[in-house]
């Protein structure tokens, strides 16, 4: 049975967070209204420069440089017939790392491009019976956006917020969404490794953060708030959620101009984007990009480069990329690929006999399956050049 002390004791506890809260010093003659701006120093248990906007929701609106400002956004970036404005970019603190039912937002940035500024609008829950009423004052600024701009967003922050809504009983309209975590995996993992955001704002960026908490530290700060009234570092969470808000719109209009101009950066992965760049239909830039990482030593440009230009029908430049393989190292890869087109396109099977039996003499570490078809192979081709004699 549950224990009735232990109930009251929780209920009491409540009550003395809730009147300590109430408590807190406000400007003169406001306490307690919506649309009241703290102004209470760190130590006390206010939000200084939050305005009340609810029971438990606070809001602050930050202004910053545009770093998008003048530019044409790429279309591999933004839908067509949507403008910079329709973008919002976000960010959220929660008080849970994995997700789950239990993991709810207490903190959101949201930023918005407005002209030569980026306008960002935090808010902040005080505590967990105010989430209805967050959610509401949430739901306006989502379902208005054209394109939702996150970072890791699609897998962790929209899924809790969606799953925040529903458990509300609010409803919530999909948006179109751009994660930028898939284009520093796809233009940095190779020589970063860590692609978290503040790997990308220190290698990419070049943003150094000054005084900042850690996003495994935040869950553990958030409660502390609750449990006393105030937490002396949470002051540090609202600046963290900030400049995460304010690193995206810096990485998005980074990825702009390499989409949009064709600039190149440094340590990018210059194979994964020349091969991306062929599959959305830019052939022109994606080749080069590929010639550019294959001249540079890059083995998967090579390949990359070889087969689209075997798609094309451009068997000879394919051959050229595929002979360059071989010569540098012992590639199993352009071996195959020649004994292909010696084979099937000159209609040498001598010539592609001999390059059978160097994937064969190589040395190279062959699977079971791939030794069975290298030795189907040879079987034929002697036949054949056995027929040509």
């Amino acid at each position: 049975m549950p224990d009735p002390l232990a109930a009251r004791l929780r209920l009491l506890r409540g009550a003395l967070q809730r009147r300590a809260r109430e408590e807190a010093p406000v400007q003169p003659g406001e306490a307690g209204k919506p649309g009241t701006t703290l102004d209470t120093e760190a130590g006390d248990t206010g939000l200084r420069g939050w305005e009340r906007v609810g029971e438990l929701t606070y809001r602050r609106v930050s202004s910053f440089e545009n770093p998008l400002a003048g530019e044409e956004i790429s279309e591999h970036l933004l839908p067509r017939g949507l403008s910079a404005g329709d973008l919002l970019f976000f960010d959220t603190e929660t008080t849970g790392l994995s997700g789950g039912a239990g993991t709810l937002v207490f903190l959101i940035a949201l930023g918005r491009l407005a002209g030569e500024r980026l306008e960002v609008e935090q808010l902040f829950l005080a505590d967990y019976p105010g989430e209805p009423e967050f959610l509401q004052r949430l739901a306006p600024a989502l379902e208005s956006a054209g394109q939702l701009v996150s970072y890791n967003g699609r897998t962790f922050d929209a899924p809790i917020l969606a799953g925040r809504f529903t458990m509300n009983r609010l409803s919530l309209e999909p948006r179109g969404h751009s994660d930028l975590l898939y284009w520093a995996r796809r233009l940095w993992k190779r020589a970063l490794g860590d692609c978290s955001l503040g790997s990308i704002e220190r290698e990419v960026l070049g943003v150094e953060r000054g005084e900042d908490v850690a996003g495994f530290e935040v869950p553990g700060i958030y409660l502390e708030y609750l449990r006393r009234g105030w937490s002396p570092r949470l002051p540090l969470v609202w600046e963290h959620n900030l400049q995460d808000v304010r690193s995206l719109a810096r990485l998005y209009a980074r990825l702009n101009r390499v989409l949009g101009r064709g600039e190149v950066l440094e340590r990018a992965d210059l194979a994964s984007l020349g091969s991306w760049l062929l599959a959305a239909g830019e052939a022109e830039r994606g080749l080069e990009l590929l010639r550019q990482s294959f001249a540079g030593g890059d083995e998967r440009a090579g390949r990359a480069l070889g087969l689209h230009l075997k798609r094309a029908g451009r068997w000879e430049e394919a051959a050229e990329v595929w002979r360059a393989l071989a010569a540098r190292r012992q590639s199993l890869f352009a071996a195959v690929e020649l004994a292909k087109h010696a084979e099937h396109r000159l209609r040498d099977p001598h010539q592609a006999l001999a390059w059978v039996q160097s994937a064969q003499a190589g040395g190279l570490p062959l699977a079971a399956r791939t030794r069975r078809e290298l030795a189907a192979r040879r079987a034929r081709l002697e036949r054949k050049a056995q027929a040509r004699k």
